[in-house]
């Protein structure tokens, strides 16, 4: 897999966009020290000073949903060496109820896009963050070399690519965080809280309240 570093940009989204809009051929990852736009689900802004991985991987056309949990797991694999950690549906790396990482998958007309942020190094965060993100080092105290835990993660990706959706379904399942009371925010602007109970492998949603499929999903609000 070819390997593209910059120190900034907008988000590795749009930097893996622009190289495959430039011949970049697949498949490929980019990173940058700092993202100025980044962004999670939702377009959400995703804070992304130095100290953090931040990374897309473009692959060939795959489900969003394979993509998605291929995400998950592989930042799971790759934080799983460092700290004890869980997946918190359906996409965010949680660390002692503390986000620590997050997957955004986007849809090219020829590639599937994974980018993932990881806070690595980061020694505080914002006012209005730091009661809900955490880093390794916060937690750890341990300063690490960004392109080592990228080729971590880079080989991660790579193992999980060639297993089939099935298999990497029922290993994301297992890891998941659940059955925390929370609001689904649904398109249409209606808001459902309730507690999560399970996901199946076309990520539907089953609540006490009944069964929502993801792509109706704006965001998860989880109960702090």
């Amino acid at each position: 897999m070819d390997k593209y570093f910059v120190p900034v940009c907008t988000s590795t989204n749009d930097l893996a966009k622009f190289f495959l809009e430039g011949g970049k051929k697949l498949p490929l990852v980019v990173w940058a020290k700092t993202q100025t736009k980044g962004r999670g689900q939702q377009r959400r802004i995703w804070v992304s000073e130095e100290g953090g991985l931040y990374c897309s991987f473009a692959l060939e056309k795959q489900d969003s949903k394979k993509a998605l949990v291929l995400g998950a797991l592989a930042s799971y694999r790759t934080l799983i060496t460092y700290v004890p950690c869980k997946i918190r549906f359906p996409n965010d790396l949680m660390v002692e109820g503390k986000k620590i990482g997050g997957v955004l998958v986007e849809q090219t007309s020829s590639a599937t896009v994974i980018g993932i942020g990881v806070n690595i190094n980061q020694k505080g965060f914002p006012d209005d963050l730091k009661r809900y993100a955490t880093s390794l080092f916060l937690e750890k105290g341990l300063f690490l070399n960004l392109e080592e835990v990228l080729d971590i993660l880079i080989k991660n990706v790579q193992d999980l690519h060639l297993r089939d959706y099935e298999s990497l379904f029922s290993e994301y399942e297992k890891l998941l965080f659940l059955k925390s009371r929370c609001t689904i925010h649904l398109k249409g602007g209606r808001g459902v809280d309730c507690k999560i109970e399970g996901v199946d492998k076309d990520l539907l949603i089953y609540t006490e309240l009944g069964k929502f499929p993801l792509e109706e999903v704006i965001w998860i609000e989880w109960e702090r």
